[in-house]
């Protein structure tokens, strides 16, 4: 673990960052950067955090019929939308930009007496949203729950649904979709359908699943069908979701000058969040600087 305390140390540490740019036609090569402004906290989804994980199917249910006019064509687009609007979802938020997930890390104001950190993904494969991969764990996401699920179901739909998938090899038997479904995570590359995915670069991780158990049905009108229960995904170390993964800490008495310093570079509220809202905040308060110091 590396610690920083200023920008420029922060950007001597990406100089050290080998780059490998390489791109196919379902996953291109990026390396990734999470901050969280509290370096004892996890890395989880805030479906997850929340104990919601069994509720998502009907959360997005719920949003269907109450704003169906918010459903977009691309399924993993209309996750992405409802994540921006406060839904809790499975994906967790990432950034193309190093300075962006340092903002991150510094200016929760709830948290300024925590030690920040920057996760770093180097060189992590990242599949863009249009990949059948994506889509299939959005059927999941849509379609199924993850308490006694019928993946037989499940798989001959997809079997239909991918048949002419070319550049993924999509499964083909239960192992096969169950390696795609128990994926710790995989990270998604978004097209810029918002302002705010495209002012922060974001990206995301989807999370996936841990298989718990199997059972057996012994009713008559399943009898022998096999149902399978899973839980989310637990992950404790950033390792855990790419082998190269670095943290670096950011100490709670270096954030107030690390802001100072990205606010010149401009990265502040007002470029990172381009509602109304965040432009008035960030303007009421770079007044009240200016006035009170």
């Amino acid at each position: 673990m590396k610690t920083i305390n200023s920008v420029s140390e922060y950007l001597q540490y990406l100089n050290s960052i080998e780059q490998t740019p390489r791109t196919t036609y379902t996953v291109g090569c990026f390396t990734l950067f999470r901050g969280q402004a509290n370096s004892s906290w996890t890395l989880s989804p805030s479906l997850y955090r929340q104990d919601l994980f069994c509720a998502e199917n009907l959360l997005l249910t719920e949003i269907k019929h109450v704003c169906p006019k918010e459903i977009q064509e691309s399924r993993f687009d209309t996750l992405v939308k409802m994540q921006h609007f406060g839904m809790p979802t499975r994906m967790l938020d990432t950034t193309t930009n190093p300075l962006v997930a340092l903002y991150f890390a510094c200016e929760s104001i709830t948290e300024k007496s925590s030690d920040g950190a920057v996760y770093t993904f180097p060189n992590v494969p990242v599949s863009w949203s249009t990949d059948p991969l994506v889509e299939l764990i959005m059927d999941f996401v849509f379609d199924y729950h993850p308490e006694k699920v019928w993946l037989d179901q499940m798989l001959e739909h997809a079997k239909i649904k991918y048949a002419s998938s070319i550049h993924r090899l999509m499964p083909d038997n239960i192992d096969s979709l169950l390696h795609y479904l128990t994926i710790p995570a995989f990270a998604v590359m978004p097209t810029k359908t918002n302002e705010r995915i495209e002012a922060q670069d974001g990206a995301f991780y989807i999370f996936g699943m841990n298989l718990r158990s199997r059972e057996v049905s012994t009713n008559p009108g399943t009898l022998g069908r096999v149902y399978y229960n899973f839980d989310p995904v637990n992950i404790e170390k950033p390792e855990k979701i790419w082998p190269k993964a670095e943290t670096i800490l950011i100490p709670s008495s270096a954030k107030d000058g690390i802001l100072k310093q990205l606010d010149m570079l401009g990265i502040n509220e007002r470029k990172l969040f381009p509602d109304l809202t965040h432009q008035i905040s960030y303007t009421v308060n770079a007044v009240k600087n200016h006035m009170f110091k």
